[in-house]
C-alpha cells in the first residue's frame, strides 16, 4: 500500500497531510504498512461485531433509520498519523501492536431520529441495553445557544462544535474493541454530511464560504427545532381534543353543574384541573394562529 515513494506522496496529498506532519508522527511507512495489513486481515471480524450491535439497536422503537461502517483502512492510517504526536507527548506511541487501544472508532453506528425529543427514549434504551459496557460517559456536541435542557443531567455537554450529535462509546466484551455510536436527527445528519463534504477535504479557510456554512448550520438547527416543536404541539392538541375540551362554554357548564358540591375537596380539585386544561387548550389555539401568520410570511 505504501511501498513506493510515489504511493506515499499520493497518500499524504489525498488526506491533506504535509511531510512535516508525517515526520512529527515519528512513524515509519513500514510500521504503517504493518498496521494496515493487520487491520485488513481482521476487517470481516469487525464487520460481524458491529452487526451484532445493530441487530439490538434496531429493535428500539425510537429509531427512524441507521447506518453502520467499519473504518476504511486509508482513513485509519491518516488518523494515526495525525494522532500519534499527541500520544508521543504523553510518553506513548501508536504501533501495530496497540493501535486498536488508541483508535476507538474502528467500528461505528449512526442512529437517526425523526424528532429531537425522541433522543430521550433512545438514550434510555442504550443505557439499559448496554449497561456496564460503556468505555466512557456519553456526551452531546451542541452549538452555543442551543437548548441544553434536553441533555442536562443525562450526558456531558460539549459546546462550540460545528455539528450536533450525542456520542456513546461501547467496549465489546468479546473483542475488547470499541464501537462508537452517534445519535442525531435527520436534520442534524443532513447538515453534518454537507459540512463534512465541503469543509474537511479542502481544509476550508475561506472566510466568506465559512460564513455561508455557518448560516446554513443555523438554518438546519432552526428547522430541527421547528419540527420538534410542531410534533409536540400536535401531540398536546390531540390529547386536549381526546379529553373533550371543546370550548369555554363546556367548561363553564361543568363548573355550574359541580359548584353545588364545593364543600368536597376532591370536586374542587376536579374543577381546578378542568379549568387548567381549558386554559392550556386556548394557549394551543393561540399558538396555532401565530404559526399560521409566521408561515404566511416565509
Amino acid at each position: 500500500m505504501f511501498q513506493t515513494a510515489d504511493e506515499q506522496k499520493a497518500f499524504l496529498k489525498q488526506f491533506n497531510l504535509s511531510q512535516k506532519q508525517f515526520r512529527e508522527s515519528m512513524l515509519t511507512w513500514d510500521e504503517l504498512e504493518r498496521i494496515a495489513q493487520d487491520y485488513i486481515s481482521k476487517k470481516d471480524e469487525h464487520t460481524a461485531t458491529v452487526r451484532n450491535y445493530v441487530e439490538k439497536i434496531q429493535q428500539c422503537a425510537y429509531v427512524h433509520s441507521f447506518g453502520y461502517r467499519v473504518k476504511n483502512v486509508t482513513h485509519l492510517i491518516a488518523k494515526i498519523i495525525r494522532k500519534n504526536p499527541k500520544y508521543l507527548k504523553l510518553g506513548k506511541a501508536i504501533s501495530s501492536d496497540n493501535y486498536t487501544e488508541y483508535i476507538t472508532d474502528l467500528m461505528g453506528i449512526r442512529i437517526l431520529l425523526l424528532f429531537k425529543e425522541d433522543w430521550m427514549g433512545m438514550h434510555d434504551y442504550l443505557m439499559g441495553e448496554f449497561q456496564g459496557d460503556f468505555a466512557e460517559k456519553p456526551f452531546a456536541y451542541i452549538r452555543k445557544g442551543d437548548d441544553r435542557s434536553l441533555y442536562e443531567g443525562k450526558v456531558r455537554i460539549v459546546e462550540e462544535k460545528p455539528y450536533r450529535s450525542v456520542h456513546y462509546l461501547i467496549k465489546d466484551r468479546k473483542t475488547a474493541l470499541c464501537i462508537e455510536i452517534q445519535v442525531r436527527t435527520l436534520f442534524e445528519e443532513a447538515w453534518s454530511e454537507i459540512d463534512h463534504k465541503l469543509r474537511y477535504p479542502y481544509n476550508l479557510s475561506n472566510e466568506m464560504i465559512a460564513s455561508y456554512l455557518e448560516i446554513m448550520n443555523r438554518a438546519a438547527g432552526m428547522a430541527d427545532e421547528m419540527g420538534t416543536f410542531l410534533h409536540a404541539y400536535l401531540k398536546e392538541f390531540e390529547r386536549a381534543m381526546e379529553e373533550g375540551i371543546a370550548d369555554e362554554n363546556e367548561v363553564y357548564d361543568y363548573i355550574l353543574e359541580q359548584i353545588q358540591h364545593c364543600d368536597e375537596s376532591e370536586v374542587k380539585a376536579n374543577i381546578t384541573d378542568k379549568i387548567k386544561r381549558a386554559q392550556k387548550y386556548r394557549e394551543l389555539v393561540n399558538v396555532s394562529e401565530i404559526m399560521k401568520d409566521i408561515l404566511k410570511n416565509i
